[in-house]
C-alpha cells in the first residue's frame, strides 16, 4: 500500500475529476444542423446582411460568391471533420487550435473565440432589442419603450433555455427556423415566377469595376460561419464521428445554396441597380419586396419571424459559448466548477449561466453609457465576426500543421494536406480583407475598428502569457489544457 506521501506525487497529465459524468443529449444530423443554421439567422440576415452584401460587395455577381464561400467552407470542413475523429475532448477552434499548434496558441484561441461569441450575442440582444421594439410599437402599437427593455426580456428567456439539455433548445430552435426558412423559400418561388423589373438573367459583371472582391467574400464567410462549432456538441450527439460530419457538410451546401438563391431572388425582385441601392435601408427593402410578391399577410408573419430569428440566432450563440465554458473549466483553467455538469439536466448549467451573465454586463454597459444602439449593434457584432474569422484561418493553419507532424495519422492525401493547405490559403486572404476593411465590418472610423481588433488580439495574447504562467506555476494545469488523453469524462455537479 502506497504511503500518503507517495500519493501525492504529481503524474501528469492531472487526470479530470472524479466522481465523472457525462454531457448527455440526443442530437442527431438533423438536431445539428438546425443548430448551425439557427445560428446564421436566415430570415434576419435576408433583410439587414444581405442587401448590404450586395450593396458594399459585387452587386450581380453576389449569387457566385456564394458558391465560391461555400467551397471554401467546404475546403476547411474537410480539414475539420478529418482533424476531428482524431480528437476525443469537444471544444472546437480551442481543440484544434491547440492540438495543431500548442497549448500556448490554444489557450490564446479559446479566449478569443469566447470573446467573439460573447459579442456576438451582446450585439445581437441590442438589435433583437430594437427588432421587438419596432414590433410591438410599430406594428403592434403597443408601448414605446427602450430597447434595453426589451433586450433584458428576451436575454432572460433565452437565458433560461440555455440552462436546460441541448434538446430543449434543439425543439425551439426547429420550430422558428423552420417558419422563416419557408417565408424565404415562398419569397424566392414568387419572385421567379414573376420575373422581376429586369427578368431573371444578371449580368454578372454589372459592378466588378466599382464593387469590392474582399468586402463581398468577407461578408459571405461571415454568411456561413458556424458549423466549424458543432463539435462543441459532440458529448450531446448520438454516434457523432459519423453525425457531426454529416452535419457540418449538409450545414455548408444549404447555407451556400440557400445564400446563393436568395440573393439571385433579390437581385430579380429589385433589379441590380435597385437592389445595390436598398442596402441604404435593408430590412424596410426586405419586408417591402415580401409585401409585393407574397402579401402583405406573409409580410408581417416575416416582420414577428425576424424577432423569434434573432432570439433561435441568440439562444444558438450561447449554447455554443457555453461549451467553450466548460471546456476550460473542465481543463482546468477556468475555475472547475465552470466544468461540471448538471446532475438532472445532463447539461453544462453553470457554464451556460456565466456566459448569460457575461452577455448581460456587456449589453447593461452600453445601455448604462447610453451608447447609439445600431452603432452598438454593428460594432460589436462585426468585431465578434472578425474573431471567428481570424480563427478560421488560424485553424486552418492548426490543421496543416496537425497533419504534417502525424503524417501516419491519414492515408488521403485530400483530406490531410490538399483540402486544408487551399483552405488555408483561402482564409488566409479572407483574414487579411477583413483586416483591412473591418471599418466596413463594424460600421465605424478605421481608428476605432483598429482599436477593436487590438483589443482582441491583446486577448489572445493574454491567454497565451496566462498558458504560459500556467507552464512555469501550474504544470499539472498547464498538461491538461486541450488535453486529448481521457474521453469525455466530466465531473457531476
Amino acid at each position: 500500500m502506497n504511503s500518503p506521501s507517495a500519493r501525492k506525487q504529481p503524474s501528469p497529465p492531472a487526470p479530470f475529476p472524479e466522481p465523472s459524468a457525462r454531457l448527455e443529449g440526443n442530437l442527431g444530423t438533423g438536431g445539428l444542423v438546425l443548430t448551425a443554421l439557427a445560428l446564421n439567422a436566415p430570415l434576419a440576415l435576408m433583410a439587414g446582411f444581405l442587401p448590404v452584401e450586395i450593396g458594399l460587395g459585387l452587386g450581380a455577381a453576389t449569387p457566385v460568391v456564394y458558391l465560391v464561400v461555400m467551397l471554401l467552407m467546404l475546403l476547411f470542413a474537410v480539414g475539420v471533420v478529418t482533424m476531428a475523429r482524431h480528437l476525443k475532448q469537444p471544444g472546437a477552434f480551442y481543440t484544434y487550435i491547440t492540438a495543431g499548434l500548442g497549448r500556448m496558441t490554444g489557450l490564446g484561441a479559446g479566449f478569443v473565440a469566447l470573446t467573439g461569441y460573447v459579442l456576438l450575442g451582446a450585439g445581437s440582444y441590442v438589435f433583437t432589442g430594437i427588432l421587438t421594439g419596432e414590433l410591438v410599437h410599430g406594428f403592434l402599437h403597443g408601448p414605446d419603450l427602450p430597447w434595453w427593455v426589451w433586450a433584458a426580456v428576451v436575454w432572460a428567456v433565452v437565458s433560461a433555455l440555455s440552462l436546460f439539455n441541448i434538446d430543449v433548445s434543439t425543439t425551439v430552435l426547429g420550430v422558428f427556423l423552420c417558419v422563416e426558412v419557408v417565408i424565404v423559400l415562398l419569397w424566392d418561388a414568387l419572385v421567379f415566377g414573376d420575373g422581376g423589373p429586369q427578368g431573371r438573367g444578371l449580368d454578372l459583371t454589372a459592378q466588378l469595376g466599382s464593387g469590392s472582391v474582399g468586402t463581398a467574400l468577407l461578408f459571405g464567410v461571415a454568411s456561413l460561419a458556424g458549423f466549424e462549432s458543432l463539435q462543441v456538441f459532440r458529448a450531446e450527439t448520438r454516434n457523432p464521428l459519423r453525425t457531426i460530419p454529416r452535419a457540418s457538410y449538409l450545414t455548408v451546401a444549404l447555407l451556400g445554396g440557400f445564400y446563393a438563391v436568395g440573393s439571385w431572388a433579390y437581385l430579380v425582385a429589385f433589379g441590380t441597380d435597385a437592389a445595390v441601392a436598398s442596402a441604404a435601408a435593408p430590412a424596410e427593402s426586405f419586408l417591402g419586396s415580401l409585401a409585393q410578391y407574397a402579401g402583405t399577410a406573409v409580410r408581417d408573419i416575416a416582420n414577428v419571424m425576424l424577432v423569434t430569428s434573432a432570439v433561435a440566432s441568440l439562444l444558438a450563440v450561447q449554447n455554443i459559448a457555453s461549451r467553450y465554458v466548460f471546456a476550460l473549466g473542465r481543463d482546468g483553467v477556468l475555475p472547475a466548477w465552470l466544468g461540471r455538469v448538471h446532475r438532472r439536466h445532463h447539461a453544462p448549467t453553470r457554464a451556460a449561466g456565466t456566459i448569460a451573465l457575461a452577455v448581460f454586463v456587456v449589453m447593461v454597459l452600453a445601455a448604462v453609457l447610453r451608447l447609439d444602439p445600431v452603432a452598438s449593434y454593428v460594432a460589436m457584432s462585426g468585431l465578434g465576426l472578425w474573431a471567428l474569422i481570424a480563427l478560421m484561418f488560424v485553424t486552418a493553419l492548426a490543421i496543416v500543421v496537425y497533419f504534417r507532424r502525424n503524417r501516419g495519422l491519414e492515408n488521403s492525401f485530400w483530406k490531410s494536406r490538399v483540402a486544408p493547405v487551399l483552405a488555408f490559403l483561402g482564409f488566409g486572404f479572407v483574414v487579411a480583407e477583413a483586416t483591412m476593411h473591418s471599418d466596413v465590418l463594424m460600421g465605424g472610423s478605421r481608428a476605432l475598428a483598429t482599436w477593436c481588433v487590438v483589443v482582441v488580439v491583446a486577448i489572445g495574447a493574454g491567454g497565451m502569457v496566462y498558458a504560459r504562467w500556467l507552464r512555469q506555476r501550474r504544470p499539472r494545469t498547464w498538461l491538461r489544457i486541450g488535453a486529448q488523453d481521457d474521453p469525455e469524462l466530466e465531473p457531476v455537479e
